[in-house]
């Protein structure tokens, strides 16, 4: 027969039980917790993964969007989209002729040689579009440059034409008899400190657009000549002309400097 079993031994087994059972319950917290934390740690590393895909995406994006053909940071937002890709053929070269004499290409001849009206005019022709004024629907251009008094336009241009500027100044210093009035207004640096500006400003905006277009040589003879009727890819000047002369400063309304009370040192 099976006994009755004894009070105390009945007591040390409910004690038994519920000490199982509270061992199981905190196992089952531990592990639920322990899940929780994986979960958490698996959460935070899914997120950082994203997070991190999405910046160098965001990052590539930036700069494939920021380019030579898309316009930079640095560029006026306003004419971006008037940036256009084109091939040039350089011209202006020298080579020789059939009797070993140089000799140069007849392009881009409008622009240089000894002074004349003619080249004043194609010069002025091309740099039409140095002085350029902006409404602030324009390009919000506030703290960065001048406002003109009568109008609240910002004044302004695009570098081009400085380097355009700086270019034709060189090449009157190279005449100074016939441009005696260029260099010696009294609101302007000195004939030096100009030209030495000049030359600084087209080297460094030379180095700055760093063209990477393969020199080519030709032999001819036992001398080596420079090729320079090569194909580059230029943005084109022509459609940004366009954009700009359309914005020309008119200083035919500028009370200002017409009474000489504000001067341009250029």
């Amino acid at each position: 027969m099976f006994g009755v079993p004894h009070g105390n031994k009945m007591e040390e087994e409910k004690e038994n039980l519920l000490e199982t059972f509270e061992e199981s319950q905190t196992s089952t917290k531990d592990s639920r917790l322990l899940r929780l934390v994986l979960a958490a740690s698996i959460l935070f590393n899914v997120i950082f993964v994203l997070f991190g895909t999405f910046s160098y995406t965001s990052e590539r994006g930036a700069v494939a969007k920021s380019s030579y053909e898309n316009g930079f940071a640095s560029d006026l937002d306003y004419i971006k989209n008037e940036i256009e890709l084109v091939e040039r053929t350089f011209n202006g070269g020298v080579s020789f002729d059939s009797e070993g004499n140089l000799v140069t290409d007849q392009g881009g001849h409008e622009y240089i040689g000894p002074p004349s009206p003619a080249i004043d005019d194609a010069w002025e022709t091309l740099l039409e579009g140095l002085n350029l004024d902006f409404s602030k629907d324009e390009a919000d251009l506030a703290g960065s440059t001048f406002q003109w008094p009568e109008s609240g336009l910002y004044f302004s241009g695009l570098d081009v034409y400085h380097s355009l500027h700086c270019l034709n100044r060189l090449r009157q210093a190279i005449y100074p008899n016939y441009y005696t009035n260029v260099f010696d207004r009294p609101t302007d640096p000195s004939r030096v400190d100009h030209i030495g500006h000049c030359i600084n400003h087209i080297r460094q905006a030379l180095q700055c657009h760093s063209d990477l277009t393969p020199m080519e040589w030709n032999l001819d003879g036992s001398r080596i000549i420079l090729k320079t009727d090569t194909r580059h890819t230029c943005r084109n000047f022509e459609k940004i002309h366009v954009w700009a002369t359309s914005h020309r400063t008119k200083f035919e309304d500028i009370k200002s400097w017409l009474n000489g009370s504000l001067t341009i040192v250029d």
